[in-house]
């Protein structure tokens, strides 16, 4: 039972199509299936063709099609003529194949032998893989809004929610500041901007600057007209209602009694109720529904206008109840959360448990954010008062409603700020979070130094991280990391030795393995990499190939610091393993800070999945601001104890399955590794204890 199964064509196909009923039927585990799924696939197995197969073997057979879907897939969606639907087959030349076999293992045999059952395969497969579309890492050569356009599956990098429609926003500024691009609309009309000065004679206006008024528009270039406010669309609406009224008969407000009667509305239907209750308040509305008649006959509208007109007629009563309702501020209120703010402030130790930072980082933070990424104060709202808030929910994972209590801010006005911080974090992030120069490192801790002189080349470790989402049931399946029954998207991270992070991927789906989310980042362009130079490398545990670039430790030898508590390392390969665990541990106690800081990372609020993964790369870059200003922290302090316990923060790793493990560089380029552990094995062996 245990031996490796041969697979007819015949017998897949039986196999994907049990599998795809079971899906239908019992739904998924992860991107496998249930166990009670597993022994009816087995069962049907053995009843028409007589095999007698363990769950394991089923498994076997299920991945690797699944694997081998997923390079066909991916030279599938590629551009040009590489594919031939009749035979199923792709046209590579010899160098791409190896390059192709490097990044999907699993599918190496399509160089040879197609696919079997495509459309199967497609119909199981299909939406149900990592393909990590919603990844995004600082490093980009793009704009924070804007995604790499040389990458095929990473969309724009969507910074802010949808938002509310706030017409009680405290800041005294349009709803249409919070909103991206595409969802302006008809933003109301916005305060006209301070006279700019007048450039000097012959200079080229800014980018983006607007013309004196009464100049004429650039020579080629068509005037852009004027966008179409809401109170445009109000005037045109009462125009379009005055003339409906004059073209017929206005009844009186008994007739609008009499006539919703005459529809089939009791005076019991809460429409009938409603519908009185707007006759009332709005003649224009009254006499616009009245002006309807009972029947078809002359009636100049059809259906589709009809539908037009009462849609019409519910922007406008939306539109003139939401102005009508405009809160005013209380004048009792005005100044809390200025206040609230600065209570915290007037204690260090307040400000380190609420906003999680000391007050002298927090002060620079804003003079940071005011001087670089123009957060500026609104009416009523500082920068200290958007900055606190936008903390005490990451920092706390506090919902709007608490912060609202505190600040004294309605919920929209939270919202509209926190998102409009969280825009600037992610420049801020690009500016934070930045690659590693490669020289030597003179600020090392002293517990590493002597570490550092035998791992000569080691300039940072690398490891994923899982970080808790909320899903959409539809999309669980691919965020669930394994073993776990929860939902999290998976970070990949590099850290130097000071505990500051260097590149960051974040927004891959749990179930992504964490060698698959760094081949995916050496492999995409946009995702500018850094690899290092040809004798520097990375520390990475055993879930990483052993390549140039990229240290891992010896497989099958005890590794984790746990494993050598009660008994030394006595072999030349445990050493090693003990001694690049001490050293890339560096990266578990940085994941310790971020998430011991940031609660939220923990146990996220439910966002939209592009802003939780801004959120987490938020995070990372707050904790690389607070250690490069290099304040006392009390977290910095506690987790550079090299004994501290942290626990495994790593990702969607499996070290003992090998076929999990990413391949990528040359065969000449792992055995340059490896001889290099070699005698790095063969110096600790020498020097004894380190």
């Amino acid at each position: 039972m245990g031996e490796k199964q041969s697979w007819t064509s015949e017998q897949l196909h039986c196999l994907l199509q049990t599998c795809i009923d079971e899906v239908n039927t019992n739904g998924r585990k992860g991107l496998s299936l249930k166990k009670e799924s597993w022994e009816k696939v087995g069962k049907i197995l053995h009843e028409r063709f007589g095999l007698t197969l363990a769950q394991r073997q089923l498994k076997n057979a299920y991945d690797n099609l699944r694997g081998k879907y997923i390079g066909w897939k991916h030279l599938k969606d590629r551009t040009g003529n590489i594919y031939n639907s009749q035979t199923n087959t792709f046209s590579l030349t010899s160098e791409e194949w190896v390059e192709f076999k490097q990044r999907f293992p699993k599918a190496a045999s399509l160089s040879s032998v197609p696919l079997v059952h495509p459309q199967l395969c497609e119909t199981l497969f299909g939406g149900n893989t990592a393909t990590g579309e919603m990844r995004w890492t600082p490093s980009s050569q793009t704009t924070s809004n804007v995604a790499s356009s040389s990458s095929r599956r990473v969309p724009m990098l969507q910074i802010l929610d949808t938002p509310f429609g706030d017409y009680t926003d405290d800041a005294a500024t349009s709803f249409a500041d919070n909103a991206s691009p595409s969802s302006r609309a008809s933003p109301p009309p916005r305060a006209s901007p301070p006279p700019r000065a007048s450039p000097p004679p012959g200079a080229s206006p800014p980018p983006g600057a607007s013309p004196p008024p009464g100049a004429s528009p650039p020579p080629g270039r068509p005037s852009k007209k004027a966008k179409p406010t809401l109170d445009d669309l109000a005037d045109k609406m009462e125009k379009v209602l005055d003339h409906m009224m004059k073209v017929n008969h206005v009844p009186s407000v008994d007739e609008c009694y009499q006539k919703l009667l005459r529809v089939g509305y009791s005076s019991e239907d809460p429409l009938f109720v409603a519908a009185m209750m707007v006759f009332g308040q709005f003649p224009s509305m009254r006499e616009s529904w009245l002006s309807v008649p009972d029947h078809d006959t002359g009636f100049i509208m059809d259906n589709d206008e009809m539908m037009l007109l009462l849609i019409v007629m519910f922007l406008y009563i939306r539109h003139f109840w939401k102005r009508g309702c405009k809160r005013k501020r209380d004048d009792d209120l005005r100044g809390s959360g200025l206040r609230y703010t600065l209570s915290i402030l007037s204690d260090d130790t307040s400000c380190t448990e609420l906003l999680r930072m000391s007050r002298e980082s927090f002060v620079r933070l804003c003079a940071h954010f005011r001087a670089n990424y123009s957060l500026t104060d609104s009416k009523h709202v500082s920068v200290e008062e958007k900055m606190a808030m936008f903390l005490i929910v990451i920092g706390h994972n506090q919902r709007y409603v608490v912060v609202k209590h505190n600040f004294k801010h309605s919920k929209q006005t939270i919202h509209k700020f926190f998102h409009e911080v969280l825009a600037k974090m992610m420049i801020f992030a690009k500016d934070m979070i930045v690659p590693t120069s490669f020289d030597p490192n003179p600020n090392i801790p002293g517990h590493n130094r002597r570490l550092r002189r035998v791992f000569k080349g080691a300039v940072g470790a690398l490891d994923g991280t899982l970080i808790h989402a909320i899903v959409p049931p539809t999309k669980q399946d691919l965020y669930r990391a394994r073993g776990k029954g929860d939902c999290y998207q998976n970070v990949l991270a590099i850290c130097d030795f000071n505990m500051i992070f260097t590149y960051i991927v974040a927004g891959w789906e749990g179930v992504a393995h964490d060698a698959k989310v760094l081949s995916e980042a050496i492999a995409d362009p946009g995702a500018s990499f850094p690899i290092p130079p040809p004798d520097k490398y990375y520390l990475c545990d055993a879930a990483y190939a052993h390549t140039r670039g990229f240290m891992a430790p010896y497989r099958g030898v005890r590794y984790w610091l746990g494993d050598f508590r009660r008994t030394r390392a006595v072999t030349d390969k445990e050493k090693f393993n003990h001694a690049h665990a001490k050293l890339r541990n560096v990266i578990e106690r940085s994941f310790g800070v971020l998430k011991a800081r940031f609660p939220i990372l923990k146990r996220m609020a439910p966002f939209s999945l592009v802003t939780q993964r801004n959120i987490t790369i938020a995070c990372f870059a707050l904790h690389n601001f607070i250690r490069k200003e290099g304040f006392n922290d009390h977290l910095f302090a506690q987790y550079a104890e090299p004994s501290v316990s942290v626990g495994h923060n790593h990702g969607n790793a499996s070290p003992a399955n090998e076929d999990e493990v990413g391949v990528h560089g040359s065969a000449a380029d792992r055995e340059y590794m490896s001889h290099l552990r070699d005698e790095i094995a063969n110096q600790l062996m020498q020097a004894g204890n380190i």
